[in-house]
């Protein structure tokens, strides 16, 4: 039986550069960490021969993100597509103050779509990318959106 879901993993080239992105400018916070984390089991379960990386678990808004770093073996950056790309996906944010969230970002040089925009009545939404091209949404539910 399915429990629930526990966390997104997200495989990041620069470690610091993306805790100071979810942690110091989203607010998430570090639940546990793990560097150099190998050994058979850890391989064969990722299904990468003599994997070695730095896990870093963040927990923030009743949701988990696992950010991990490969020393071994080297990954290859993705291309930065689009949302209509298949296995493209998003994960969304939902706020309150959409507008501050987004100017607190955009000042700290984070790059959107667009501004948050009205994309049915009640309903605000913008995207924006992590700094490895994750696409993230913030989204927020006003009155009866």
């Amino acid at each position: 039986m399915i429990v629930s879901v526990h966390h997104t993993a997200i495989s990041v080239k620069d470690m610091e550069r993306s805790l100071n992105f979810y942690r110091d400018l989203l607010g998430m916070e570090v639940e546990w960490e793990m560097d150099h984390r190998s050994g058979k089991a850890l391989s064969e379960v990722v299904g990468l021969a003599d994997a070695d990386m730095r896990i870093v678990m963040l927990k923030g808004y009743g949701y988990r993100i696992e950010l991990f770093h490969y020393y071994k073996p080297k990954g290859t950056p993705i291309s930065p597509g689009f949302m209509c790309d298949p296995g493209r996906m998003h994960i969304a944010f939902q706020v309150t103050n959409i507008h501050d969230h987004y100017r607190k970002l955009k000042e700290a040089g984070v790059e959107f779509n667009c501004p948050p925009l009205e994309i049915r009545p009640g309903v605000w939404a913008t995207y924006f990318r992590d700094p490895d091209g994750v696409i993230l949404e913030f989204i927020e539910y006003k009155g009866d959106g």
